[in-house]
C-alpha cells in the first residue's frame, strides 16, 4: 500500500487523531463558536510550518483585519508580523473592515472595491502562494464570504473555488468556519465539500470551561472518531489526545 504523504499540524494531539496530519494538498474545515480558538489554531498550522517543517504559508483573512490577526499571534509568543516581513508567511486581508477590500502584505496587489470579489481573491491567493512557495494555508474564517451568497448554487461554486485556490499546486489548506448551532441544523455544504472536518464546542463543568475536539472526518484517514478535551492557552492550541472528554469531566467533578 501507497503510503500518502501528510502534512502535519504540529499541534499537540491533533495529528494523532487524523492519521499523523493532514493529507497533502487536502482541505481541513475547522468549525467552532466564538472563543473556540479556531483562529488559534489556524495561526499556529502556519508557525508551526515555518519553525518546525521549514514550510511556508499564507494566512488568508476574511474576518477581521491585519492587525488584529498579529495581536492575536503575539498573545500567544508568535511574532506574525516577523514572519510576514522575512516572507515566510504572507497576509491577505479579505476583511470587510479595510478599505481596500482587500491586499496581500509585501505584494503590489490593485486596490480593490469594498466588495470582495471571489474569483480575484482566488487569483491572489494563487498567485502569492506561487510567490512565497507557500505549502500551507490558512483561510479565517469562510463564513465572512459565504454569508454574502444566499442562493444554494452560487455559494456552492464560490466555496469550490476557494477550495481550489487554496490546494492549487498542492498546498494544504486550514480553513475556519462558524459551528452549526444545533444538531438538528442541516449540514453546511462546506462540510460536505471539504476533504476533513473537525468540530470545536465548548462546555461549563463546576463553573469550569471545558472545550472539546471531535474529528467528524478526513479523507485517506485512519481517525480517532472519540471526543477528546483540549487546552488553550498562553502557548496556543494543545489536544489531550489520551483522554476521553467523559473521564476528563469527570475527573474535575471529583476534585470540586
Amino acid at each position: 500500500m501507497t503510503e500518502i504523504p501528510r502534512t502535519p499540524t504540529g499541534v499537540e494531539g491533533l495529528d494523532s487523531m487524523i492519521g499523523g496530519g493532514i493529507p497533502s494538498g487536502s482541505v481541513l474545515l475547522v468549525t467552532g463558536g466564538p472563543g473556540t480558538g479556531k483562529t488559534t489554531l489556524a495561526i499556529q498550522y502556519l508557525v508551526n510550518g515555518v519553525l518546525k517543517y521549514g514550510e511556508n504559508g499564507v494566512f488568508v483573512s476574511l474576518d477581521v483585519p491585519q492587525r488584529k490577526v498579529f495581536r492575536e499571534a503575539s498573545s500567544h509568543g508568535w511574532d506574525l508580523e516577523k514572519l510576514c516581513s522575512e516572507r515566510k508567511i504572507a497576509f491577505v486581508d479579505g476583511s470587510p473592515f479595510t478599505r481596500l477590500g482587500y491586499k496581500a502584505t509585501g505584494f503590489k496587489v490593485p486596490e480593490r472595491s469594498y466588495t470582495v470579489q471571489v474569483r480575484e481573491l482566488c487569483d491572489d491567493i494563487k498567485s502569492v502562494a506561487a510567490s512565497t512557495n507557500a505549502k500551507r494555508v490558512a483561510v479565517d474564517t469562510l463564513a465572512a464570504l459565504t454569508l454574502q451568497f444566499p442562493d444554494t448554487i452560487q455559494r456552492r461554486e464560490v466555496i469550490l473555488e476557494l477550495f481550489e485556490a487554496v490546494s492549487s499546486g498542492g498546498g494544504t489548506a486550514v480553513i475556519t468556519d462558524e459551528i452549526r448551532e444545533r444538531e438538528s441544523k442541516p449540514i453546511k455544504l462546506e462540510e460536505y465539500l471539504a476533504d476533513g472536518l473537525v468540530m470545536l464546542r465548548s462546555s461549563q463543568i463546576e463553573r469550569r470551561q471545558v472545550r472539546m475536539i471531535e474529528v467528524e472526518k478526513m479523507k485517506a484517514s485512519a481517525i480517532d472518531d472519540q471526543i477528546r478535551p483540549y487546552i488553550l492557552d498562553k502557548d496556543g492550541f494543545s489536544v489531550l489526545s489520551d483522554k476521553d472528554i467523559f473521564t476528563y469531566a469527570a475527573g474535575i467533578l471529583l476534585k470540586k
